[in-house]
């Protein structure tokens, strides 16, 4: 029976550690970002400028031409 009163006390311990520890990472702010970041993938890529563009363009056509060949 003591061994239940034990478990008991040390259950609630971890569990009133586990809320001041999640509570203190609400207050702190460690959270407020969550949303921006579940956003992020959904956003377009601006970074990408026209001459980065045209280089695509260029590389994709000389792949497109096949293999060169020696000789030729």
């Amino acid at each position: 029976m003591d061994i239940i009163i034990a478990l008991v006390f040390i259950s609630l311990t971890l569990v009133i550690a586990g809320l001041v520890f999640f509570f203190s990472r609400l207050v702190e702010g460690d959270f407020e970002h969550g949303e921006r970041l579940s956003l992020l993938p959904l956003q377009d890529d601006d970074g990408m400028g026209d001459d980065k563009l045209d280089k695509l363009d260029s590389n994709s056509a000389a792949a497109s031409a096949g293999p060169v060949r020696e000789g030729d």
